[in-house]
């Protein structure tokens, strides 16, 4: 009942005078992005004279986090702080001045957050993957890009996520032997679609054996798994192709939200899970592993 109050207070007062970040978020409804900032203290700073762009989830973004996230969040500060200051950049960066692959400075010390713009059935603008769903809303302080996934600070380069990972120990063996760590390690961007080990073991044991002793091959496959662009789900369209590493394509298919993969001549994979973001690009985890065409 008080945060009603509050809300409508703060509303009422955002609808007769000229708003500033906080109080225009709210009269975007993203109230629950306010409560999360009045909770780090981060209130008085966003109101403050900047300017700051902000890259504002909404309440369905924040609904649609892990609860042991949420928890997490609520529980320590700290890292609520953190997370809520990878949102915003300094300074007023309009639509008009977003390009791909851009770097963009957060206020969280050394990290960036990667915009990313798709021109195929439509234009699409993603911050760290999440779409874009509303631009350039003017603050007194600044400006607010609305966003529908909260974006959380990645946790190290493609093979330190993989290496963290315990889904991905297969992955992480092939990856070394192939001598590819220093690669993946490089500023990409990449994007891998990284099979888990129970995607590995859909391989019969003496041929996935066959294949890790063969570096020729491994190589072969894993290339096969990367696209030197970052490319985020929301990113793909139905039928699209997109040409690997190794040298052939790959076609995604997309239905109620899910991503599923074409490959070889009969393959088929399905992202299991989507957006897993690193600093020098973004993992997808899929169930199946990706065979080139002419492999055998």
């Amino acid at each position: 009942m008080i945060r009603a109050v509050i809300f409508a207070c703060l509303l009422a007062f955002a609808s007769a005078q000229e708003l500033d970040i906080p109080k225009l978020a709210v009269k975007l409804g993203a109230t629950d992005l306010v409560e999360f900032v009045i909770k780090a203290n981060l209130t008085s700073a966003l109101s403050g004279p900047g300017p700051f762009t902000v890259f504002g989830p909404t309440n369905e973004a924040f609904s649609r986090l892990p609860p042991p996230i949420v928890e997490l969040l609520m529980h320590n500060v700290t890292l609520l702080r953190d997370v809520l200051m990878y949102h915003v950049v300094s300074g007023r960066v309009y639509s008009s001045q977003l390009s791909n692959d851009l770097l963009a400075q957060s206020l969280l010390p050394e990290e960036k957050i990667r915009i990313n713009i798709y021109k195929n059935t439509k234009t699409v603008v993603t911050a760290e993957g999440s779409p874009v769903v509303l631009t350039d809303q003017n603050a007194t302080n600044g400006v607010i890009h609305v966003i529908d996934r909260v974006m959380l600070p990645p946790l190290g380069d493609i093979p330190t996520i993989v290496t963290r990972d315990q889904r991905f120990s297969t992955l992480l063996k092939a990856v070394s032997v192939a001598g590819l760590v220093p690669t993946l390690s490089g500023a990409g961007p990449f994007t891998v679609f990284a099979p888990t080990d129970e995607a590995f073991a859909k391989i019969p044991p003496k041929t996935l054996e066959g294949l890790l002793a063969d570096k020729a091959k491994l190589t072969k496959v894993l290339t096969y798994h990367v696209i030197s662009a970052a490319v985020w789900a929301a990113g793909l369209y139905d039928g699209e192709e997109a040409k690997t590493v190794e040298g052939s394509s790959l076609t995604f298919h997309i239905e109620e939200h899910e991503v599923a993969i074409s490959f070889g001549t009969e393959g088929h994979s399905r992202v299991i899970e989507p957006n897993v973001a690193a600093t020098n690009g973004v993992i997808h985890a899929i169930d199946t592993v990706l065979l080139p065409p002419d492999l055998f």
